[in-house]
């Protein structure tokens, strides 16, 4: 064994492929054909998995979004003043509380008309004595509901075994502390309408519940009787199934199929997949001898280019026209000298460039020492020509520029962050002839803390320009907060208008909006380098009312940050 080792370590390149070739190319081929047919019956049970994944998502997104729909609904018809005003009347009043119902009664025929999946809507009360339609009970004959149990939540959706329907309660407000509930009835065959139509031939369908009660798409709970759910249940390693969350009612649809039903489609790659490994066998035995010449040549003109390079020669290079692996090789190597050469010439360049880059730093310290003096010459000419006015101006200005600079650091203290503010709305109010208010809240212990520099800024001038400036209305405010959350232990800071808002559309894409200069979307995405993912700014706005900046971020002491 060691005599045929150093024999075949001798044989010349070509040499070895081709015994290589002759004694173990069937081997890999048979291997390779075996793989093929494993890994393509693999494949379709992944490809046919992703199809029953899409087409489950978009059934469950369907049954989602009813329920959605029906808890939006039911959320404007708990605070809707017409019900609180029907549940707070007189009962001795009978007139203006029947008018009262009638309305109440009105809005809930117009729920039940917008959503087909709500079957009824009661209502349930310590105010009602007696009932009023088929709509408003008292308070006891809820608790005399088969569906009820004790412990119940808010928007819990609970399963009336008797009538096959889900049932909702939403928790009314009242403002004299009357127990007051509302249940919406679903019918489940028109929920599950969009489950029902996966459930056919060789599928099958169920949903789980947390209480792990199982349902089928029309709502029954599924029992031994049914074949289908106690086979899958049995035997899950013979089925191709997938799960998908109903997240409005807190359970999981389940979608199945026997994976001997693909088979087919396995049996005939099974076959074709044989045709061409044993053809692959007679072209490797055939044609090896041709194969091993035409493959080695290219390799022993590219050793031979290598040989014949040196330390003083890195412009060797190997040509050839080849698109094959031994081609893609040569180009390759091609392609790194040529990138050699190009890390050479970026190496130079780069020193280059950090050189004028230091000169641009240097510059920029003493850029500001400059214009500080010149501001502070203004200010003593102003003082000495009697202008007071003049004077403020520029003290302000020497107070935004002082810290927006902030002398180089990126971070900077809440102190100085809202000197700059008030300088910076100290000149806009001199510029805009003081036609609007600032207000502060500042919790004072709070401002050695420390954030990113220029956050604020940009806040306050887009309420100026965007809200108070194209305002038409006269009542021109801005309030400015500081506070801290004692549960989270985090600092807030609210920037609030009460300009002209921002429609919808707009609200939705702020953050995405690429402003030139320190922008929000500038703002929004150092907020989230600095502190996390979890700290984006939120922005509320309401046309005709304003718009409100809220950001939130951790303590952080001077030293602290990742500031370089």
């Amino acid at each position: 064994m060691r005599r045929l080792k150093q024999f075949f370590h001798k044989l010349s390149i070509r040499k070895k492929m081709l015994t290589i070739l002759c004694l173990v190319g069937m081997l890999p081929v048979l291997v390779l054909g075996i793989s093929l047919g494993i890994n393509s019956y693999r494949t379709v049970l992944k490809y046919r998995e992703k199809d029953m994944t899409n087409t489950l998502q978009q059934a469950c997104g369907i049954v989602d979004y009813q329920m959605y729909a029906c808890q939006q609904m039911m959320n404007y018809f708990v605070y809707n003043q017409d019900v609180i005003n029907f549940l707070e009347c007189d009962p001795t009043k009978k007139t203006q509380r029947y008018e009262l119902y009638q309305e109440v009664s009105n809005t809930i025929g117009a729920l039940k008309y917008q959503n087909l999946i709500m079957e009824s809507v009661t209502i349930y009360s310590e105010g009602i004595r007696q009932s009023f339609g088929n709509e408003t009970y008292p308070l006891k004959d809820l608790y005399k509901e088969s569906w009820y149990r004790d412990g119940i939540r808010d928007k819990e959706w609970v399963f009336d075994e008797n009538t096959l329907d889900l049932i909702s309660i939403y928790k009314i407000p009242s403002y004299s502390g009357i127990e007051s509930y509302v249940a919406v009835r679903t019918d489940i065959p028109t929920l599950f309408e969009s489950l029902n139509q996966l459930a056919v031939e060789q599928y099958g369908v169920h949903v789980q519940t947390q209480n792990d009660e199982i349902w089928n798409f029309s709502g029954k709970k599924c029992t031994d009787k049914n074949g289908i759910y106690v086979s899958f249940r049995e035997n899950k390693k013979d089925y191709l199934w997938v799960q998908q969350d109903l997240n409005q009612m807190d359970a999981t649809v389940t979608y199945f199929q026997k994976k001997s039903n693909i088979s087919p489609f396995s049996g005939r790659a099974f076959l074709m997949i044989a045709v061409q490994v044993s053809a692959c066998l007679i072209c490797i035995i055939l044609l090896g001898r041709r194969f091993a010449k035409y493959l080695s040549r290219p390799l022993e003109e590219l050793t031979e280019e290598i040989q014949s390079m040196d330390e003083m020669n890195i412009q060797a290079t190997v040509h050839s026209n080849r698109e094959d692996e031994m081609g893609i090789l040569i180009n390759s190597y091609n392609h790194m000298m040529r990138r050699i050469q190009e890390l050479i010439r970026e190496n130079y360049e780069t020193q280059i460039a950090r050189k004028e880059f230091e000169m641009k730093a240097l510059q920029a310290q003493i850029n500001p020492h400059f214009l500080y003096n010149s501001l502070s010459m203004i200010n003593w000419k102003a003082i000495e020509a009697g202008e007071e006015e003049i004077s403020q101006v520029t003290l302000a200005l020497s107070a935004f520029y002082r810290t927006t600079l902030n002398k180089g650091r990126t971070w900077i203290s809440l102190r100085l962050a809202l000197q700059n503010i008030q300088a910076y709305v100290q000149l806009q109010l001199w510029m805009h002839d003081n036609d609007f208010n600032a207000h502060y809240d500042v919790d004072e212990k709070l401002l050695d803390y420390e954030l990113p520099s220029l956050i604020f800024q940009p806040f306050v001038e887009n309420a100026l320009e965007h809200g108070l400036d194209i305002k038409e209305d006269p009542d021109h405010q801005i309030w400015f907060r500081i506070w801290e959350d004692p549960q989270t232990d985090l600092i807030y800071v609210s920037i609030r208008d009460n300009g002209v808002g921002m429609d919808t559309d707009t609200l939705a894409h702020v953050l995405e909006y690429h402003a030139t200069g320190y922008g929000v979307k500038n703002v929004n995405d150092r907020m989230k380098l600095s502190f996390g993912e979890a700290y984006t700014i939120q922005i509320k706005s309401e046309q005709g009312k304003g718009t409100e900046v809220l950001l939130h971020f951790p303590k952080v002491q001077k030293g602290e940050s990742n500031e370089s």
